[in-house]
């Protein structure tokens, strides 16, 4: 979310990212950061919070810093963090892989696109539905339900992909719901995470026509170098003219897009650094399950235990500048050691290439930083120190703490891999409650947003009604664990209760 601020700010300035160094780039973050920091600090003061002051933290200060770095290296020593190729959200404006809650959904006027492919040999047919026809360019398979009888003398012949020409087989399997569309799936492996799957158990062969700036790549032969939403354009009036479009149905369906630079994310095969989750998942779900960590309100119980049921390998790179660079060195185009420095690294480079004339201009850093909750995760352990000195007074004194207060939204991204965390360095829990607010919304239902302009400014807030009156609106806006409708009335309101509250006392203390 920094990195999408402060290439705003530069863009708003007249500077492109391309034009700066990485260094330079990372001056320019820490301006913001210390700029925007300082006001959410005075915001929380202004609002009465009763914290620590001299013990203020940041996942960027360089204690934090290389706690996070210290917490990868022995994670990948201990065989939890692999590189390798996955499908993943990928956002074709900032060009990076993105969490599962940074991907926003909204319903959308689509089109159901009905294509029909021809049989290798055959003057028979199939036809298949899709939303997304440019991504034909990449199709390896069509697959139907095995018990579906409309296509039981297809399975196993070959069909014919529209234009590209390329030979794919029918195939069946259990996944494919007979009531969508035509019953029968187009199976593009690269473009779509269920694809993916159906391609990986089926040993389809896996063809990436969608390149990083959401452009058609070279393997999809046609169209190269043009955005997908013209291509879609383009090839369902290029199949029309072959007599293969059948019909477009209009339909409403939901299409995530990128909560950063809001586009349409795209699902891409992408070679990322990831962390593998279900053994790490096993105590975090057994110790919330059996109350040792309590849950307010019990309902999110369930959210929980299905997220962790259903747990996937969390992807932890992400393509920016801002934030805690993987700590791998490469010492060629492949091969690399992952080290805490560069020092170290050389040294292992060195002992696993078996050249001792290696030296540090031959070491190449990643260029990939940590996704931010990699280093979010580790704040109970981090935030005394906990990784790097686990015996150290402060963190034996203060860990594991009682309260947790956080919204519902980030259950999983946070609470969930916090906990994950505890049981894994320190082997205890990080909390034992955890409390779930409501999100903030406006009086519309919309949640807060600068893009939409909805978000108030707490100090502006404070400056016209008392803090006083703007957290006795806070209170009026709070059922425990619904959402907050926030409507500046309620300001209005509590100040006027304030002023009771504080004329009462003044009539008592003058007696």
């Amino acid at each position: 979310a920094t990195e999408a601020k402060v290439l705003k700010k530069l863009q708003n300035d007249g500077i492109q990212k391309e034009d700066l160094s990485r260094e330079d780039f990372i001056k320019h973050a820490w301006e913001w950061t210390e700029k925007h920091g300082g006001i959410i600090l005075q915001q929380l003061k202004r609002l009465g919070a009763s914290c620590d002051w001299e013990r203020v933290k940041f996942t960027m200060d360089q204690d934090m810093y290389d706690a996070v770095i210290q917490a990868f290296v022995e994670m990948y020593n201990k065989g939890f963090i692999y590189r390798g190729q996955k499908m993943i959200n990928w956002d074709p404006k900032a060009k990076t892989a993105i969490s599962d809650e940074e991907v926003v959904y909204k319903e959308q006027d689509s089109n159901l696109y009905y294509v029909t492919y021809k049989l290798l040999d055959s003057n028979q047919s199939i036809t298949i539905a899709t939303t997304r026809p440019e991504t034909i360019l990449g199709d390896t398979a069509i697959c139907v339900h095995p018990n579906d009888t409309r296509y039981k003398k297809l399975i196993g012949c070959q069909a014919i992909v529209p234009l590209v020409n390329r030979s794919i087989p029918i195939i069946t399997d259990d996944y494919i719901d007979p009531e969508f569309g035509t019953g029968a799936l187009k199976v593009t492996p690269a473009h779509d995470i269920n694809d993916y799957s159906i391609g990986q158990k089926h040993n389809l062969e896996v063809i990436s026509v969608i390149d990083k700036n959401g452009c058609v790549s070279v393997a999809g032969q046609l169209y190269v170098g043009e955005d997908r939403f013209i291509v879609r354009k383009k090839i369902i009036k290029d199949i029309d003219l072959l007599g293969q479009l059948i019909k477009v149905e209009s339909i409403v369906n939901k299409v995530g897009f990128s909560e950063r630079t809001d586009v349409v994310i795209e699902p891409r095969l992408s070679t990322q650094w990831f962390m593998k989750m279900d053994k790490l998942c096993d105590p975090a779900l057994k110790n919330v399950l059996n109350n040792n960590i309590k849950f307010y309100p019990k309902k999110t119980l369930n959210t929980y235990k299905y997220w962790m049921e259903n747990i996937r390998d969390w992807c932890v790179s992400r393509q920016l500048w801002w934030g805690h660079r993987i700590p791998a060195f490469y010492y060629n185009e492949s091969e690399y050691v992952v080290a805490v420095d560069k020092e170290e690294a050389l040294m292992l480079a060195k002992e696993k290439s078996g050249n001792s004339n290696l030296s540090m201009s031959d070491l190449r850093q990643d260029e990939d930083v940590l996704d931010t909750w990699f280093s979010s995760w580790l704040w109970p352990l981090t935030v005394f120190d906990g990784v790097r000195s686990p015996d150290n007074s402060d963190f034996n004194y203060y860990y594991p703490t009682n309260d947790l207060v956080t919204g519902p939204d980030i259950l999983f991204f946070w609470v969930a891999r916090m906990i994950m965390a505890g049981y894994y360095f320190k082997g205890q829990l990080p909390f034992h409650n955890v409390y779930f607010t409501g999100i903030v919304r406006d009086k519309d239902r919309r949640k807060m947003s600068k893009s939409l302009g909805n978000s108030p400014d707490p100090i502006q807030l404070i400056d016209f009604y008392g803090a006083d009156g703007v957290r006795v609106a806070m209170l009026f806006a709070s059922p425990a664990g619904n959402d907050l409708l926030f409507d500046e009335k309620l300001c209005v309101q509590g100040r006027n209760f304030s002023n009771k509250i504080w004329n009462a006392y003044r009539l008592i203390d003058s007696w």
